[in-house]
């Protein structure tokens, strides 16, 4: 997560295009993703309602001062956290309880699939 705290200024943009999804851990476990707004269209119920019922918007600036408090709102039951820039969602930071309902593209096998640092990128063509 620090990892991430330094580096975000530079992967929102990269992100918010889709390029890239990031795996946020702490301590071996995930965290939280950070994904592009896209990705969250996929997570509905079989009706197409969001799942995504509590949530909180934050400035991106705010967000990397204080990534452990938003972890730790993740952690309190709030679904996501949007991201803002210039009052705009821009990237979503998302709990890991929604992983089932997210679509995220994986590399390799997926049955072998290992987190080995802080941030795990994946690249969509």
């Amino acid at each position: 997560m620090s990892e991430l705290r330094v580096k975000i200024p530079k992967l929102r943009r990269q992100v918010q295009l889709g390029n890239l999804r990031i795996v946020s851990t702490h301590y071996g476990e995930i965290a939280a993703f950070l994904l592009p707004l896209g990705d969250l269209d996929s997570v509905v119920d079989e009706e197409g309602n969001s799942l995504i019922t509590k949530f909180e918007e934050m400035p991106l600036t705010k967000f990397r001062d204080e990534l452990t408090r938003a972890w730790e709102i993740l952690q309190s039951g709030i679904d996501c956290i949007y991201l803002t820039f210039h009052n705009r969602r821009v990237v979503a930071f998302v709990s890991p309880r929604l992983t089932p309902y997210l679509s995220l593209p994986f590399i390799g096998n997926t049955e072998n699939i290992l987190f080995f640092s802080n941030e795990f990128q994946t690249h969509v063509s």
